[in-house]
This record gives structure tokens, C-alpha cells and sequence, in this order.
């Protein structure tokens, strides 16, 4: 695939749309795999929901609302269709744009070679293909946006006139993604929309994609909202609660239910080279750098004040993130330093003006303690933890109120990738051709 072509591909769809958290679901037995035929199947809807049904989705050809670009894939309870393969082309390579805007030429540690066919690259997850790894995170994130748009519908929620706008101007002949369109050199938005996301879609297409995703997303805003507020106006035996019943996993994240503190450091680093192999200084360098620190708090010591301490400290410690502030580390948590210096500073008998030297892998610190204050890191980490909490229980409940089921053994995917590269390819071999060919007045003389 040529490569300004695919970064053109990823500056479009990164213009057209961001993507929302896939929705997690269990993983279903996994039943044989089959090619994918050409052609949509006439067979009834059956309700496959096992990504390795098919060993290959793609199709070379494709127009809008064909035979497989129109198929159902996905049904709701009621057995209505909720989504078609058209949809699915913007679902599916909006999960591949935003794969590769995220890692771009790192995507190769992971396996995925972007001038490759996907189908027959095996991804990161085990026994899938990149094809099915993102067809199946496609799906599942569809599942997620698709519920929380009925959910949305059915409460009466309304999205922001700022939002209907956007969705408006999908259709505009004015609006940006046609302006847009002009700007890159398509003749129409709809050339543009085809060259992103393949020749099987339409604006229509795009336009109830994007009303699902908007409508899902901004329902989703309003929960987090809703959760936020909640977190907030805890009460204190509440918070004190849920820190309790989740104390195992704050103790692993070194999250006390203690008050904040501020101290002081002046930081001692060893000097030299780091030994290649154990990843560590010499032992003579941390001798040096802890009878250097030695030598810094006996300094202090003959004037043993905290103004002196945070003097010495700006012009003796090697930390840059304090070294300009007199050495302070003001009101930080438990979870906030390594653990050495959270235990030192963070002592219950810890009193103003206690003072010592502390080792950690960074090197040696000279401490002064300047004291608790009012705030609660805990408190902070226990609130972001039952608003999340709170959201992921109202999205899983609501997936499970508004789910739909896909049928793998109907989905087509149109293969831009193999298109990239069959012009790619088509292109390499004109070049040559122009360039090695010679007029007959440049072979023969007179």
C-alpha cells in the first residue's frame, strides 16, 4: 500500500470521527472456519457470534447497498436490524485508523504489517487474524454505542443542538465534510467518503452511523456526569466503605486511608555509568554519593532551619522536579513516591523538623518533614474509582437491556488494504516502463 495513501486514509478518518471504548463481552466457543463467498448468503439470519466463522471477510468489489453491503449482520431483541455491512465498513476501519493513528510505525512490534492483506496476518490475540482482531473489536464497541443509543432514545435524553449540527452537516452540500471533500480534490463528499472507507458506502450510510455514535457517546457523557456527582457528594462513611471492601486492591496501588503530606528533599545521585548488566551504579559510586549526602546534612545541620534546608536544596540537589522550589514536595499522597520515600515521610510519628537520609534507587535522599496537611489523597482515588465503577455497572446494564446479536457468517468487509496495494503495484509497473522508453531519433544517428 502506498504510504501517502494511507496516511491520507488516516488524516481522513481521523477528521471524520473518533472512536468510543469497545464494550467487553464474553468470548462464545469457537465453531469451524470457512472462506468468505463473494456474495452475501441467502441463507436466514443464524445468529453466528464467533469472529473466526470466517477465515476471510473481504471483498474486492463493492457499491452502495449491493447485495452485501446491504445484508443485516446484527439484530436486536425485537429481531429488527441494527446494523449492515455498509454500517460495518465505517466501524471496522475506523477500529484500523485508530489502531494505526495510535501506533503508527510501531504497529509492526505488534505483528501488523499496514501493506498486508489482514486476513492473512496473524494479530496480538491468539487464534485471530488481524481481519477478525479488529472485525471483533469493531463489533463489540458497536454493541456498546448501539445500546447506549437506545438507552439514550428511550429515556428521552436529548443530544446538544452543537451535536445535531455536526450530524446535519453530514448532509449539507455546503457543509464541511463536502467543503472538505473540494479541499482534498474529490469531486464530492461522497468520492470522499468512498475513498476512506471503500466504494460499498453513502453519506446516508455515514449519517446513521455517526447518529448512533454521537447519540451513544453523548449519553455516555451525561452517566459519567451523573456518576461524578454522585462520587462527589458521598458522605464520609460511604467513602470509608468502599476504601474498606476494596482495601487488598488500594494496599497493591499503595493507597493509605491517611492525610496528605508536604516535605522537603535534597537528592544525592550516584555518578558514573550504570553497569549494563544489573542495570545499577557501582558500589563505589553509591559510597561516594552517600558520603556526599552525609557531608550536605552535616552542612545543614550547623544552621538546622527549614529555610536553610530548602537553600541547600536548590543548589545541591540533582532532582529537577524540586531543585527550583527549595526542595518541596507539597501535599502528595501515598500512591505519589516510591515506596522508600512514602514510607519515611509518611511515618505516623512523623512530626515537623524530623529530618534523615532516605535510600532509593534514584539515590540518597536528605529529608526534612514539614507536615500533614487537610487534604485526602484517598479520598480523591476512592471518588474516581466509584464514579468508574458506577458507569461500568449502568453501561453493562444497559448492554444487557438493549443487546443485539451478530452474525459473523454474514459480514463483508471491502479490503482497502488489498486495493491500496493492487494501485500500488499497478503504479510501479507504468513507471518503469515511462522511464526506460526511448524515442527512435535518440537510438540512430544520420
Amino acid at each position: 500500500m502506498n504510504f501517502r495513501k494511507l496516511t491520507a486514509l488516516l488524516l481522513a478518518a481521523a477528521m471524520l470521527l473518533g472512536l468510543l471504548t469497545a464494550c467487553g463481552s464474553s468470548e462464545p466457543a469457537p465453531t469451524e472456519a470457512t472462506e468468505a463467498p463473494t456474495e452475501a448468503p441467502e441463507a436466514p439470519f443464524n445468529g453466528d457470534t464467533d469472529v473466526t466463522a470466517l477465515n476471510n471477510y473481504a471483498v474486492l468489489e463493492a457499491s452502495p447497498h449491493d447485495r452485501n453491503m446491504a445484508s443485516v449482520i446484527a439484530l436486536d431483541a425485537d429481531g429488527s436490524p441494527a446494523m449492515t455491512n455498509s454500517i460495518l465498513q465505517f466501524v471496522y476501519w475506523l477500529e484500523f485508523f485508530n489502531f494505526m493513528n495510535s501506533y503508527g510505525s510501531y504497529a509492526s512490534y505488534f505483528g501488523l504489517d499496514a501493506y498486508t492483506p489482514l486476513a492473512e496476518q496473524t494479530s496480538m490475540a491468539e487464534d485471530r487474524t488481524w481481519e477478525q482482531y479488529f472485525l471483533e473489536d469493531a463489533t463489540k464497541g458497536f454493541a456498546q454505542q448501539y445500546a447506549l443509543y437506545r438507552e439514550a432514545n428511550a429515556t428521552g435524553f436529548a443530544i446538544s443542538d452543537e451535536a445535531r449540527a455536526t450530524l446535519d452537516d453530514i448532509l449539507d452540500p455546503n457543509g464541511s465534510i463536502a467543503t472538505g471533500a473540494a479541499s482534498a480534490g474529490f469531486d464530492s463528499a461522497l468520492e470522499y467518503m468512498q475513498n476512506t472507507f471503500g466504494p460499498g458506502v453513502d453519506l446516508q450510510d455515514y449519517y446513521d452511523y455517526v447518529t448512533v455514535y454521537i447519540t451513544g457517546n453523548a449519553y455516555y457523557t451525561h452517566l459519567y456526569d451523573l456518576a461524578a456527582e454522585e462520587a462527589e457528594n458521598a458522605d464520609e462513611a460511604t467513602l470509608s466503605a468502599y476504601y474498606d471492601a476494596h482495601a487488598e486492591d488500594y494496599a497493591a496501588e499503595r493507597v493509605e486511608k491517611v492525610n496528605n503530606v508536604s516535605v522537603r528533599h535534597i537528592l544525592i545521585t550516584p555518578e558514573g555509568e550504570k553497569d549494563p548488566e544489573t542495570g545499577d551504579y557501582s558500589e563505589e559510586a553509591w559510597a561516594a554519593a552517600e558520603e556526599t549526602a552525609n557531608a550536605v546534612y552535616a552542612e545543614w545541620q550547623q544552621d538546622p532551619t527549614e529555610d536553610n534546608f530548602a537553600a541547600l536544596a536548590n543548589e545541591k540537589s540533582a532532582d529537577p522536579g524540586s531543585n527550583t522550589e527549595g526542595g518541596l514536595y507539597e501535599d502528595f499522597d501515598t500512591a505519589t513516591m516510591v515506596a522508600e520515600f512514602t514510607s519515611w515521610s509518611f511515618d505516623p510519628a512523623r512530626a515537623y523538623g524530623d529530618t534523615g537520609i532516605v535510600k532509593t534507587s534514584y539515590g540518597y535522599h536528605i529529608m526534612f518533614f514539614v507536615g500533614q496537611t487537610e487534604n485526602r489523597g484517598w479520598v480523591d482515588h476512592v471518588r474516581t474509582d466509584m464514579q468508574e465503577a458506577s458507569v461500568s455497572e449502568k453501561i453493562e446494564e444497559i448492554c444487557s437491556r438493549w443487546p443485539i446479536t451478530f452474525d459473523y457468517t454474514r459480514m463483508r468487509v471491502f479490503d482497502i488494504v488489498s486495493m491500496m496495494a493492487a494501485e500500488e503495484t499497478a503504479q510501479q509497473e507504468s513507471e518503469p516502463l515511462q522511464e526506460t522508453l526511448i524515442l527512435p531519433e535518440d537510438t540512430f544517428e544520420p
